[in-house]
C-alpha cells in the first residue's frame, strides 16, 4: 500500500504527516530557529579532551560546542588521546539533537540518507533491509548495487523495492555527489562552521520521509514549488506525485491528523476493546501502563488479557513512532496465565517494531512482569517540540510553548478566512497572548491578507483567546 505525506506549511512551523490508509504513523514538526541538526556535516576543532570519559568536546563555531564520544571514531587507535588532539581540525557529523545541557552529538562514522539508500562513506557492502522479503527483489537490488560499492558502503531501505533500476542509480549518484561536495567544502574551510546546504524546514521533512511509494499533497502553492524545486535538486530519481489541497477544509483536520496530534499531547489512549493505554515521561524512562478497563471478553481461542494486550502491543508501537519516544521503555501488560501467551505478545511486538524506522531493541519480559525495550533517539520527541514543564504543578503538567500557541492561532485565523468574507479579522486575548500577537502582528496580516484587531482582555486567561 502506498504511503501518503501530508505536508502543512504555515509562518512559523512546517508540519509533515505520514499516513497508511487512513492510520497516522509519524509527525514531524519543524520550525526555523529550532531545526533538527542530525544528518548535518561540520568542520570542527578538538577543543577539549576528557580522557576518563574517552570524550572530546569540539568547536562547532556558531553552533557552539557539541561531543564526539571514542566509540563513534572510525579509528584503528586504542584511546580517544590518540585517536584525535586537541586543536586538530576534525570533520564530523550530527548523531543526535542537543537536548537539556547535553550538546549535539557528533560522530565520525558518516551517513548520507537518500529515499532509498544510505551511503557510508567509511564502509562497503551492500546490506538489504530486513523487511524487503521477496528474494527476487533482494536479488535484483543487491545485482544492481554491489558492483558500485567499490569506495562507499550501501545501506538499501525499505523503500527501494518500489525504485526502479534507474531511479536508485540516479541517488546513488546524487550522494556520491553530495559526499564529493562536502569533501571539498571541509577542506577549503578552516573556521568552524556548518557544511553543505542550507537546511530549510520543507527541506528537512523531504529529506526525512519522501520516498518512492509514497505520494504527496501540500498545503499551498509556495510549498509546492518549493518541494518540486528540491526534490529536481537533490533527490534525482524520486517522481514527483505532489499534489496541492485545494479543499476548504485544512489539510490536518480533513485526513483527522488535528485529532491525532491533540490525543498525542495525552496521557491516556483509548484502545478499540474499551481498554486504554497510559503514557508516563520520567526522567529515567518512558513507563507505559495497559489496563482492560472492565475487558473480560475472549477474542476466540486467546484470553481476554492476551487479546487486549495484543491490541495494546500495536497502538503503544504506533504512539512510539507517532510521539517520537526513545531511550528505555517499560510496558506493564495485563498479567497472563496462558501457557506461551508471553512468547505470542512478545513475537507481535516484535513485529510491529519492525515496521519503525528509528532503531528498538526488544530486551524482553522480567521477572515482575514488566517488558523492556530502548529506541534510539534522533530528534527531540514530539512533546518538547511543541510544549513545556508546567511551572506550578512540578512538572507534572504541560504548556505549549509560544510557536505552538502562534500557529495554532494562525490556523484559526486561516479557517475564519475562508469562511468569512467579513475585511477585517478581530481576536480578544489575555495579556501575555495579545502581546505576542502583536509582535508577530505584521506578519499575520501578510500571511493572512487581510487586517488584523488585537484587543487585550483582562477575563481571558494569560493564553486565552475568542476570534470574533
Amino acid at each position: 500500500m502506498r504511503e501518503t505525506l501530508l505536508i502543512d506549511e504555515g509562518p512559523f512551523e512546517t508540519r509533515a504527516a505520514v499516513l497508511k490508509g487512513d492510520q497516522l504513523l509519524e509527525v514531524q514538526i519543524e520550525r526555523e530557529g529550532n531545526l533538527s541538526r542530525v544528518g548535518d556535516f561540520f568542520n570542527g576543532r578538538v577543543a577539549k579532551i576528557l580522557p576518563d570519559m574517552d570524550i572530546a568536546f569540539i568547536d562547532l563555531g556558531p553552533e557552539g560546542d557539541g561531543f564526539l564520544q571514542f566509540g563513534d571514531i572510525s579509528t584503528n587507535a586504542k584511546t580517544i588521546n590518540t585517536a584525535v588532539h586537541e586543536g586538530e581540525k576534525i570533520l564530523v557529523q550530527v548523531i543526535k539533537d542537543a537536548k537539556g545541557e547535553k550538546g549535539l552529538q557528533l560522530g565520525c562514522r558518516f551517513a548520507l540518507h537518500g529515499a532509498n539508500l544510505i551511503l557510508r562513506p567509511i564502509g562497503n557492502g551492500v546490506v538489504l533491509s530486513k523487511s524487503i522479503n521477496a528474494s527476487e527483489e533482494r536479488s535484483r537490488l543487491k545485482a544492481l548495487l554491489e558492483g558500485h560499492t567499490h569506495e562507499y558502503g550501501l545501506t538499501v531501505r525499505t523503500a527501494a523495492q518500489y525504485a526502479t533500476d534507474e531511479t536508485l542509480l540516479k541517488e546513488l549518484e546524487a550522494l556520491a555527489q553530495e559526499w564529493t561536495d562536502i569533501q571539498v567544502a571541509w577542506k577549503a574551510v578552516t573556521k568552524p562552521s556548518a557544511l553543505g546546504q542550507r537546511k530549510t524546514p520543507l527541506a528537512s521533512v523531504l529529506k526525512n520521509f519522501l520516498t518512492a511509494n509514497m505520494d504527496v499533497i501540500v498545503s499551498n502553492v509556495a510549498a509546492l514549488t518549493a518541494a518540486k524545486n528540491y526534490i529536481a535538486q537533490y533527490m534525482l530519481g524520486i517522481p514527483q506525485q505532489i499534489k496541492l489541497w485545494d479543499q476548504q477544509a485544512s489539510l490536518f483536520e480533513e485526513w483527522g491528523v488535528e485529532a491525532e496530534l491533540d490525543t498525542a499531547l495525552q496521557k491516556s489512549v483509548p484502545l478499540t476493546s474499551g481498554g486504554n493505554i497510559t503514557i508516563e515521561r520520567t526522567e529515567a524512562a518512558i513507563v507505559i501502563d495497559v489496563n482492560s478497563a472492565g475487558h473480560t471478553q475472549a477474542a476466540a481461542s486467546r484470553s481476554a488479557a492476551l487479546s487486549t494486550n495484543l491490541e495494546a502491543a500495536r497502538e503503544i508501537c504506533r504512539q512510539i513512532r507517532l510521539r517520537n519516544l526513545s531511550g528505555i521503555i517499560i510496558i506493564d501488560f495485563i498479567q497472563m496465565n496462558g501457557k506461551g501467551e508471553v512468547k505470542e505478545l512478545t513475537q507481535s511486538l516484535q513485529v510491529a517494531l519492525n515496521r519503525d524506522p528509528r532503531p528498538t531493541r526488544l530486551i524482553g519480559m522480567t521477572e515482575l512482569g514488566l517488558m523492556q525495550m530502548t529506541r534510539k533517539r534522533g530528534r527531540p520527541s514530539l512533546h518538547e517540540v511543541l510544549c513545556y514543564p508546567c511551572k506550578t504543578c512540578d512538572g507534572g503538567g504541560y504548556d505549549k510553548n509560544e510557536i505552538t500557541v502562534l500557529s495554532e492561532i494562525f490556523r484559526a485565523l486561516q479557517s475564519e478566512t475562508r469562511f468569512s468574507r467579513q475585511a477585517r479579522l478581530t481576536i480578544e486575548a489575555g495579556e501575555k497572548l495579545a502581546s505576542l500577537l502583536r509582535r508577530h502582528q505584521t506578519l499575520l496580516e501578510k500571511e493572512l491578507a487581510r487586517p488584523i484587531m488585537i484587543s487585550e482582555n483582562a477575563q481571558l486567561s494569560d493564553f486565552g483567546y475568542t476570534i470574533g
